[in-house]
Order: structure tokens, then sequence, then C-alpha cells
């Protein structure tokens, strides 16, 4: 059995024909409606949280809305993650445009670097680097470029005079460098679009520096906004609101400030609904990639057991992967093709924790904690939404309970018929103890 799940290959041509296990073509199809009616420079966000399948998603959408509908749309696909080791956003989106210009003539080509040239130095003449804040009206709020690194403190009067007359010469010449930049960019959108707008996609946001992620979303505002340019930014919003508070500081209104550069918030849907759960698809289709050619996975308990931690949690199909990684594990260290029901349930718990609750998972590995606080930390309550709706979860708490409980209470949970007799036959030690020591040195 692999102990990775085999990364989805999607080319550009494929869009959402084959390997749409979520069945989210409706979804983005609705999502290319939004860009062809709407015709506006707009920057919309897809927010999802980590490990749902935002990147999967998106590749297959771009190729859907390049070749499987009869309005198709021009797109450009940029990582923000793979680029945050430059240190300004800029010149790593302006080179994607500059790409869509590789089958035009040099003089369009030469045009177009020069009028990003022009706005790149307008950009360095307005980020004066200086170290302290100064009392001229947030002119000096930034640091002096190139020629000029030490701290304002240790500049004299006649320099700081300098730098003050030279930004107000510049700042007509910066002004009309932008507008001539925009400009050429609307022309571009408009010859290259074919009557829709093109759509910039920005991916892997939400995981980048701080400063390059909110750099390059206010870029996006102030450079980037035309009209036949529309951006889709593929991020984890709470995750982009705490990079603003990283910068500006926790008494910032992050959700507010991120309103200012973002028209439009859509959510990556995931359906929970009992008979149609997309945790349970992807925990399915996951295990089976990682089966060899005509194995079997004969361990039906902890599977089933799987998918109701799976559906109760909503985990994410990261956390599932992981999970399944350690199963794996387990499976591969034994010369068993099959572990008895209640080695199962032990094995299902304790890879849940391993991934979702490590803390917990310590805890067990070293004797440390006892059934009552182990159900509380590991937020397995016996509601009676787990009794009714999740009843593999109910025994597992069951089979918990008599693990770590005396001889007393097992005899009893015995003659109450709380525990089946086949899974009662086992050492003086705990199997759930057993089970976390032989992943005890497998780090997270």
């Amino acid at each position: 059995m692999r102990v990775t799940i085999p990364q989805i290959e999607i080319s550009r041509q494929e869009g959402f024909l084959h390997k749409d296990i979520f069945n989210r073509k409706e979804f983005g199809e609705r999502l290319a409606n939004l860009f062809e009616n709407s015709q506006e420079d707009m920057v919309v966000a897809l927010d999802a949280q980590w490990g749902e399948g935002k990147s999967t998603f998106i590749k297959m959408w771009q190729g859907h809305v390049e070749n499987n509908r009869e309005k198709k749309f021009k797109t450009i696909y940029f990582d923000a993650f793979a680029n945050d080791y430059q240190k300004d956003p800029f010149l790593a989106l302006t080179a994607e445009i500059y790409n869509l210009l590789k089958d035009e003539g040099e003089e369009k080509k030469e045009e177009f670097r020069q009028k990003a040239g022009d706005t790149l130095k307008s950009m360095a003449r307005g980020a004066l680097k200086i170290g302290v804040r100064m009392a001229s009206g947030g002119m000096l709020d930034g640091s002096i470029v190139d020629s000029v690194e030490q701290d304002i403190s240790t500049m004299i009067a006649e320099q700081v005079d300098d730098v003050i007359a030279d930004r107000l010469k510049s700042s007509e010449k910066d002004k009309s460098a932008l507008k001539h930049f925009k400009e050429y960019l609307q022309i571009i959108a408009e010859e290259q679009g074919d009557g829709n707008p093109i759509i910039f996609i920005i991916d892997e946001l939400d995981r980048c520096r701080p400063d390059f992620a909110l750099e390059l979303i206010e870029q996006i505002k102030h450079i980037f906004s035309v009209q036949g340019i529309t951006f889709l930014l593929v991020l984890n919003r709470k995750q982009l609101e705490a990079s603003v508070k990283s910068r500006y500081g926790n008494d910032i209104d992050a959700s507010l400030y991120l309103q200012k550069f973002v028209t439009l918030w859509l959510s990556l849907p995931r359906s929970s609904q009992q008979y149609d759960d997309n945790g349970k698809k992807y925990l399915n289709h996951a295990l089976d990639s990682m089966l060899k050619e005509d194995e079997q996975f004969q361990n039906t308990e902890l599977k089933e057991l799987l998918i109701d931690i799976v559906k109760y949690k909503k985990l994410s199909y990261r956390e599932i992967e992981r999970i399944l990684s350690y199963v794996a594990i387990l499976h591969n260290m034994s010369s068993k093709q099959g572990f008895k029901p209640i080695y199962q349930i032990a094995m299902a718990f304790i890879c849940y924790l391993k991934v979702v609750a490590p803390t917990v998972f310590e805890k067990i590995s070293n004797k440390n904690i006892n059934f009552t606080s182990l159900v509380e930390e590991s937020k397995f309550d016996l509601t009676n939404e787990i009794k009714n709706e999740f009843n593999g979860i109910a025994y597992m708490i069951k089979i918990i309970k008599f693990d770590f409980s005396d001889d007393t209470i097992r005899k009893q949970m015995i003659e109450d018929g709380e525990i089946d007799r086949k899974d009662c036959r086992h050492s003086t030690q705990s199997i759930f103890v057993q089970v976390a020591n032989m992943l005890k040195t497998m780090k997270n």
C-alpha cells in the first residue's frame, strides 16, 4: 500500500471532464458566467480553508474556461507562493502580462517594457527608505530610494529638504507614468481578450509572506485595475486577515481593510449532506489511489469509522491525506492483511489524533490521560447527534472507555451488552497505547 496519495495531474485542456470528484463543474460554470456577464474590472476572492482543494479546482476551472465552453476566456495563472521570494510583486505580475505579447512584434514589446520601467521608477521614488516616521504629512513615511539607506535621524536638514524637493518635482512625472501604463494595459486587454475580460488568477496568496501578499493586492488595486482585466484571488480569508494584522497591528479591522481591495467574496462549495458528503468521497478516492493494483483494503471497520470521523469533524482533504498516510504506515508495518475490529478502531482513532490533536496523541503514548479527559480533549462528546447519526463513533467511544477502565467497569460493560464480546479479548496493555507507540516516532 502506498504511503502517499498520488498527485492529481490536470492538463489545461481537460477542465472538469474526468477528475471532478466533487462535481464542482456547475459552480465553475456559474463563476465563469459571473465574469462573462459583469464585464467589469473586478477583484473576486475565492475563499476556502487550507487543504480544501482550491488549487485543484482552479486548475480545472482554468482549463474549462479556456477550452470547454462556448464563450472562452484568456487566463493568466500566477502562483504567488512560488514567487514571494521576490522583493516586490510588480515585476512578477508585469512579467505574466508581458507573456501575452509573445506573438506580438518587437516594437509593441519594447513599448510595454518602457512603460513598465517608467512605472517601476515612479514606484521606487515613492518608496522612500527611512527608518522612522517624520512629521511631514506622511510624505516621508517609507524609505529613500537606492542611494539613501541611512536612518532619517542621521540626515542633516539640507538632505531632508532635498528629498522633499525631489519628491515634489517627480510627482507629476510619476502620475503620468502610471496613467500611461494603465492605459496601455487596457489596450492589451482589449486586443487579447476577444470581447471577454482576461482573468488573472492569483493562487496560493494566503501562503505568502504577509508583506508580499498585501503589497500584491494593493498593487492590483492601484496599478493593475483596468477595464478588461479581472482578478481572481484564491485564498484562505482567515489567513490573509492574519497577514493584515501581522503587518498593521492587531487593532486594525482586517476584514474592513480587505474590502477596499476585493469586490466580491465567494466560498468554494463543499457538500456535507448525509448522502453526498465530499469528505467521504475524497477519503474513498484517496484510499483507492493508495492501493496497489489488485490490492484490496480489508480493514472495513477502520474505513467506515474514518468516514464517520471525516463527516462529523468535516476534516480538510489535506488532513484526510495525512491520516491515511499513517494508516498505510501501520498497514505496511504488519504482515497481516487485515486487523481485528478492535485494532481497526484503535488505528482509526490514533491516526486521527496524530494529525488533528497531536497533544492528545502524546498523552496516550505516554499513558498520561484517562478516559474522561481523552473524550473531552479529543472533542468526541456523546451527544445525541453522535448517538443517532454516527454509530461508528458512538461505538468507538465505548471501546475507548473499555480500554481505559479497570476490570470492574469492563465486566459491567460486557454484562450490559455495551461491548461485543469479540472486542473484549485482548492483552492487559491498552490497545490504543500500543497503536500510539507504533506511530510515536513518526513526526507530523
